[in-house]
């Protein structure tokens, strides 16, 4: 195990754990629970959702100082029943029709995020989130229960639509993130695998739980691995069942990601969001106080810095620290920079060589959050403070 914290005369250093909030199954307008009737789970709401319940995610964003990751469900989004052309996307197949979902409140909404997307990211969930084969539901849309993949053409042509849906709503460019519809997946078999095709659409970062996914090799490291240019990271169980509306706060967190669903962030009674909002913000904004932990502001910081926090090693060099980069692999997705807590008595500059310290935020209690940027393909950074000599 490489070293993660290490303590001088006048202060300490660590190289934290990302924390970052995903939530699955935003998009639908429908939130009932239809898995009897061959239709979708949705979110288990048993109401329709509305503008209020993506006004609460900007709420908890900006209470976190994050972008937070919605994993999105599009088919209800879709304005013009172009789903009928891919049977296999929706429990109507051919018959798809979506009039029900098309209101004004389609347009309110996307206006919404298209203001907020420094707030709120659209990740891939899925179009329909299953797969009917002659009306028949089956888990899940990429992958069935086994881990095997659907046919590649097919993978492509949900991708496809799921970019057209996009399109339709102004909500474009194709995202970066994937979450796999009910976390079945699989990896480990390179130009064969999901990761092939999901890299061709632009996806760099997944995450998903590796003991349901199908390993034709095992994870590259513990907790993460990558496969045609897209990141993998381990994101554990869930700490709250799906459809559990209002979910209780958890007793603890184990990171990087807190994989939450919609209902989980949302009250009954729309209008009484704020209540279930504000109580996840008060808990994560402490539980970031930590000086082992920190909250990601975006999904590229927090895959970037689980890497760094797996793979780097942190060494004491004079009066300041190296931090040894030369285990994390050359990703495209691994662009942003390095986060460093400091605690020390006093207050002071700090310096860095190997890369630019882009950012530097007080927490409170002498603790100061740090951000390197490496300098192109730089594989040692250090950390000084600006009175110190750098060897």
């Amino acid at each position: 195990m490489f070293a993660r914290h290490l303590c001088q005369d006048d202060f300490e250093i660590t190289l934290p754990m990302p924390l970052f909030l995903v939530v699955e199954d935003v998009g639908w307008w429908r939130g009932h629970d239809g898995s009897a009737r061959q239709e979708p789970y949705r979110t288990g709401m048993g109401r329709r959702h509305c503008l209020a319940d993506y006004q609460a995610l900007v709420f908890l964003a900006k209470r976190l100082s994050m972008r937070i990751q919605m994993a999105m469900v599009l088919c209800e989004w879709d304005r013009t029943d172009l789903l009928r052309q891919i049977p296999s996307a929706t429990w109507m197949g051919s018959t798809w029709n979506n009039a029900e979902n098309r209101g004004p409140w389609l347009e309110e909404t996307a206006d919404f995020l298209r203001r907020h997307d420094n707030f709120l990211e659209i990740g891939l969930h899925g179009v329909g989130h299953e797969y009917w084969v002659l009306g028949q539901l089956k888990r899940a849309e990429f992958h069935d229960a086994d881990g095997f993949m659907r046919p590649p053409w097919s993978i492509r042509q949900h991708l496809e639509a799921f970019g057209r849906l996009l399109e339709q709503n102004g909500l474009g460019p194709f995202p970066e993130s994937f979450v796999p519809p009910a976390l079945h997946h699989s990896f480990g078999n390179g130009d064969a695998s999901i990761q092939a095709i999901l890299s061709e659409f632009g996806i760099r970062y997944l995450c998903t739980i590796f003991s349901r996914a199908r390993q034709y090799a095992p994870p590259l490291q513990e907790g993460l691995t990558w496969e045609s240019g897209v990141l993998l990271i381990e994101r554990n169980e869930a700490i709250n069942p799906w459809d559990h509306i209002g979910a209780t706060l958890p007793l603890s967190i184990n990171g990087p990601v807190l994989s939450l669903h919609w209902a989980n962030l949302l009250h009954q009674d729309s209008e009484r969001n704020g209540e279930v909002i504000a109580a996840w913000g008060d808990y994560l904004v402490a539980r970031a106080r930590g000086f082992d932990v920190f909250l990601a502001p975006d999904t590229a910081a927090c895959w970037t810095q689980y890497c760094y926090y797996r793979l780097a090693a942190l060494r004491t060099q004079g009066p300041g620290v190296e931090i040894d980069c030369r285990r994390l692999p050359a990703l495209a997705a691994l662009s942003g920079p390095v986060y460093l807590k400091v605690r020390e008595r006093k207050n002071r500059r700090w310096q860095a060589q190997g890369g630019q310290l882009v950012s530097s935020r007080e927490l409170g209690e002498g603790v100061t959050l740090h951000a390197i940027l490496p300098l192109p393909g730089e594989k040692r950074l250090s950390l000084h403070p600006c009175t110190a000599r750098i060897s």
